[in-house]
Order: structure tokens, then C-alpha cells, then sequence
């Protein structure tokens, strides 16, 4: 084998960098799915852009369509849509598969040509061997890398995420918008239903619930007016801009 290196340099060379190529090709699809699924477990403040695209276009088509019908088939559309640059990473393994083919098909024709030139025999079993510590390299690394698994894991995270925490978040923060929109308004729209019923000669069935929600409007409106008087007057913004202007000029 040592003859394939020193005699023939440039095909020994060729085979090792399209070898190391699809070797790398592997390596970087599996530490892209490992690093989002280090990301999944802190999905509320992840920094991971393709997962803020995913929670995005999320949200958007929950409150499109009021719901996601098959969250799975979302999930799958995504993680095929996971891109490392201008690959995405299907194609990056797909790649890495294709190069180790061909440095095996390279490594092949070295050995049809000792054959062809009446080389030793020691000569061309170097190429076969080295044929089968590619395979056997490429195929061990492949399996510790297991890409096949941690998408799982990755599709998995992302269901559990999405069903378990946004498709329940997504309403409850509507009904709270929709609360606090009515109560800034001045109407809380159980107790327009309850004034209804008594303008109509029906009793309030639950006393204690519409005293509970005159004193939550009061609240709404005290803090709103707290908020209102926490402003500045015009004598103190221009006090402010004054002394701003003199900092500035001071500085320069």
C-alpha cells in the first residue's frame, strides 16, 4: 500500500480528499440536528434562527386558520426545509453518500490500471483494502453519528413544543387580549349580558361573580389613570431637552 502513496500521489490524494469530504458532509448534518435539538429544550428563548421561523410561521397559520390541522405533517415539512448554507440537510447527506461513491469508484479504476499495467499482486489488493477502510470508516462514523435518530428526537421535541405549548398559549392569550380590551373600553362583556338580564326583569343568579368584576374594571381603570398621571408636564420636557442639548454640547 505504501507504493499507492509515494507512486501515484495524485490518485492516492484524490481518493482521501473526496473521502474526507463525505465524511465531513456527515459530521456537519449530524452536529446541525444535535445543536437544534440542544435548542428545543429552551424553545421560549432559543436564538436559533431556522427555529424562530418555525415558531413564526407557526404561530401565523394558527391564528389564520384558528388552528394547525396535522402538526406532524408541519414538523416533517420543516426539518426537510433545515438548510446548512446553500444545502439543505437532506442534500448534505445525500452528498457525503455520493462522494464516498465515488472515491470508491476512483479507487476501483486505480486497480483496474495495476491490473492492465502487470503490477504485483501486493500492488492492487492495496487498492481493495484501502476500499474497505473507507467503507468501514465512513460507515462507523455514520453510525455514531446516527442522523436518523436525532431527527427523530428533533421531530419529536418540536410536536411536543408546538402541541403542548403554543396551540394552548395561542388562545388563552387571546381571550386575555380580547379581556382587556373590553375592560379598557369600559365594558366587560359578562356584565353587559348581566345588566341585559336586570333591565329585563331577570335577577343576577351569581352576586358575588359581578361584584368580582366591578372591582377588577375599578382596578383597570385606577391603574390606567395611575399610568395617565406618571406623565411628564410640558415644563418638564422641555427642562429635560434643555439639559439634554447642554450634555450634548458639553460632550462634543
Amino acid at each position: 500500500m505504501r507504493s499507492l502513496f509515494t507512486e501515484h500521489k495524485l490518485l492516492a490524494g484524490t481518493i482521501l480528499l473526496l473521502f474526507i469530504f463525505s465524511l465531513l458532509c456527515q459530521i456537519i448534518t449530524g452536529f446541525l440536528y444535535q445543536n437544534m435539538i440542544k435548542e428545543t429544550y429552551n424553545m421560549s428563548s432559543t436564538e436559533n434562527k431556522m427555529l424562530k421561523v418555525c415558531k413564526l410561521k407557526f404561530t401565523n397559520r394558527y391564528e389564520l386558520h384558528e388552528r394547525v390541522a396535522n402538526i406532524p405533517v408541519f414538523v416533517d415539512k420543516f426539518i426537510h426545509s433545515i438548510r446548512f448554507g446553500p444545502f439543505s440537510a437532506r442534500s448534505l447527506q445525500h452528498l457525503g453518500g455520493q462522494l464516498l461513491l465515488l472515491s470508491i469508484f476512483i479507487t476501483g479504476a486505480g486497480a483496474c490500471r495495476a491490473i492492465i499495467t502487470e503490477e504485483t499482486i501486493g500492488e492492487i489488493l492495496s487498492y481493495y483494502i484501502l476500499s474497505f477502510v473507507m467503507l468501514y470508516a465512513y460507515f462507523a462514523i455514520s453510525a455514531a453519528v446516527d442522523i436518523k435518530g436525532k431527527k427523530e428526537v428533533l421531530k419529536t421535541n418540536l410536536i411536543d413544543y408546538l402541541e403542548n405549548n403554543i396551540s394552548v398559549r395561542i388562545p388563552q392569550s387571546k381571550k386575555e387580549q380580547e379581556r382587556l380590551d373590553e375592560l379598557e373600553r369600559g365594558v366587560d362583556p359578562e356584565m353587559e349580558t348581566a345588566d341585559q338580564r336586570g333591565k329585563s326583569g331577570i335577577f343576577l343568579k351569581n352576586p358575588e361573580k359581578a361584584e368580582k368584576q366591578t372591582a377588577e374594571m375599578k382596578d383597570f381603570a385606577s391603574h390606567k389613570k395611575n399610568r395617565e398621571d406618571k406623565k411628564l408636564a410640558p415644563e418638564e420636557v422641555e427642562e429635560l431637552e434643555g439639559l439634554l442639548l447642554e450634555f450634548v454640547s458639553h460632550s462634543y
